[in-house]
C-alpha cells in the first residue's frame, strides 16, 4: 500500500481551489473547517482526517482519489491492492477461492 504524501495532497487541493478561483478563505467555508487548518493542509504542514478529507473533497467537488493520489485508481490500482491484501491476510484455501470467484467473473465480463 501507498504511502500517503501529505505535501502532494495539499498541492492537489491547492490546484482544486485556485482552477475554480477561489481562496483559501473561501474554500475554507466551503469545506467548513478554519482557514488556518486549510493552509496547513494545502502546505502539508498538518495530516486530515478521513472526515476533513470528505469535507474538502465535498467542497471542491472534486474526487478524493483525485485528491489522495492525483487521478482515480484504475482497475489495476484495485487489483494490486487486493491481491497485496490476499498476500497479507488470506490463507491458502481462501486465496483459491477468491482466484476462482475472479476467474468466473472475468469470464462473465468476457462474454458481455
Amino acid at each position: 500500500m501507498r504511502e500517503l504524501d501529505y505535501k502532494a495532497i495539499g498541492k492537489r487541493i491547492r490546484e482544486a481551489r485556485k482552477a475554480q478561483k477561489l481562496t483559501q478563505e473561501e474554500a475554507a467555508e466551503r469545506c467548513d473547517i478554519t482557514s488556518s487548518f486549510y493552509g496547513n493542509i494545502e502546505r502539508g504542514d498538518k495530516k486530515m482526517s478521513l472526515e476533513t478529507l470528505a469535507k474538502i473533497s465535498r467542497g471542491l467537488s472534486v474526487s478524493a482519489d483525485v485528491l489522495l493520489f492525483g487521478s482515480s485508481l484504475t482497475g489495476n490500482d484495485i487489483l494490486a491492492e487486493l491481491q497485496e491484501k490476499l498476500q497479507r491476510t488470506a490463507d491458502q484455501n481462501q486465496a483459491e477461492k477468491y482466484l476462482l470467484i475472479i476467474s468466473h467473473l472475468s469470464e462473465i465480463i468476457d462474454r458481455l
